[in-house]
């Protein structure tokens, strides 16, 4: 069961920084301030993360892209990927300009640790983009962070479930954030921790770390679990 909870709000936060999406639900739309197709190809940002008493690293790069889509990944370390193969890539290939797409994501692949690329599950809710509504916006501020000094925008999104802080800058590729604070949040009965993101580091030159091609998802090989063997059951460990 633990680990199961921990696959859904792993796969949560690698689709976007919205506490929401760890339950798996609909979460509004990631803020985007910068043009994918303008981007250069390996451009990356690191983030330092807290989800309630949990840190880990995330880091997001812009790996590919042609006449038709662009592919972003996600990696994560630390926190909960301890207890699910030490990190985790996922890896979206979406429309040129999500922001303004009918289906912004082509094609989702997770990757855990060593294991082999899987295609996403058909029932994972699909990310979308958008820019940030202007009625929502607090201030232009500059506000300092690991990676430096930024001028930014910064909006405030108020919802039922809680409410959203999210400092942007085109400054900051791939997709502009700088920082991002959440509140505890509530998705029925069930309560959301507090969420920080804050930009530690950026650059050029990422590589691809998806590279073979997806197999079908399989989440007890996901969670770390033995292939059954015929007749249902598992093969014995000696």
């Amino acid at each position: 069961m633990l680990k199961k909870t921990l696959l859904a709000l792993t796969i949560g936060v690698a689709l976007a920084p919205s506490p929401a999406s760890a339950q798996m639900s609909p979460q509004p739309p990631m803020p985007m301030v910068v043009d994918l197709k303008k981007i250069e190809i390996g451009s990356w940002a690191s983030y330092s993360m807290t989800v309630g008493q949990m840190t880990m690293t995330a880091k997001l790069a812009l790996v590919a892209r042609d006449a038709s889509s662009v592919a972003m990944e996600t990696s994560m370390e630390g926190g909960m990927m301890a207890m699910m193969g030490g990190k985790m890539t996922m890896k979206m290939v979406m429309d040129p300009d999500p922001t303004t797409a009918a289906k912004p994501v082509k094609q989702m692949i997770m990757q855990v640790g060593d294991q082999d690329p899987m295609l996403a599950p058909d029932n994972m809710p699909a990310q979308k983009y958008s820019k940030p509504d202007p009625n929502t916006l607090v201030a232009k501020e500059t506000i300092k962070v690991a990676a430096g000094s930024f001028k930014t925008s910064h909006y405030r999104n108020k919802t039922e479930q809680g409410t959203v802080d999210v400092w942007v800058s085109e400054e900051a590729p791939p997709t502009g954030m700088v920082k991002l604070t959440t509140s505890p949040m509530q998705a029925g009965a069930q309560p959301i921790p507090s969420m920080a993101m804050e930009l530690t580091a950026m650059g050029k030159g990422a590589k691809p770390t998806i590279t073979k091609a997806p197999k079908p998802f399989d989440p007890q090989k996901m969670m770390g679990g033995a292939a059954p063997a015929e007749g249902g059951k598992k093969k014995s460990q000696k």
